[in-house]
């Protein structure tokens, strides 16, 4: 990689040649930046997996005390590694899409990636009603709304456990 300060650097801000160094490494970023966008949607399809298998143990009619608390206690700790795994796959896909956007922006003048990206997306007509929010803060909504629903069950399984017999 050519990161000398040349005029074929791939670093945004020193010059607008690209070498073929400064193409492989444009490239190993958009890769990069792929792969994180795809593990960063991957993260909330598997916690569901896990917290619907916790939760059928959780408030299932024939579970113990003691299993309805172990299950809950997990379904808080999945909901907090969760958002906690998911936010920071976004944060390193964001940072590779800026990377991206400002390489672009200085090597062809128009990014691909990064915010002028997501405003040119914003701005394309779509069925407003489901796009209004922006999809990760829906996500990390509703991974939370499990954490709560997973403490709620936990504490009627400590203090109110004849709530959950049905």
């Amino acid at each position: 990689m050519t990161n000398s300060g040349s005029a074929g650097n791939p670093v945004p801000g020193r010059g607008s040649q690209a070498s073929v160094d400064d193409i492989a490494v444009y490239q190993a970023v958009a890769a990069r930046r792929l792969q994180w966008d795809a593990l960063l949607w991957q993260v909330p399809v598997l916690s569901l997996t896990a917290q619907a298998f916790l939760f059928t143990i959780a408030l299932g009619p024939d579970s113990s005390r003691y299993a309805r608390v172990v299950a809950s206690t997990l379904a808080i700790v999945m909901s907090v590694l969760s958002l906690h795994l998911m936010a920071r796959h976004r944060q390193a896909e964001i940072t590779d899409a800026h990377w991206l956007a400002d390489y672009e922006q200085r090597r062809f003048g128009d990014p691909v990636h990064g915010p002028m990206w997501a405003q040119r997306r914003n701005q394309t007509p779509t069925a407003r009603v489901l796009t209004r929010y922006r999809a990760f803060s829906v996500w990390m909504t509703g991974l939370s709304v499990f954490g709560i629903a997973a403490l709620t069950t936990l504490a009627l399984a400590l203090f109110g456990p004849d709530a959950l017999h049905y």
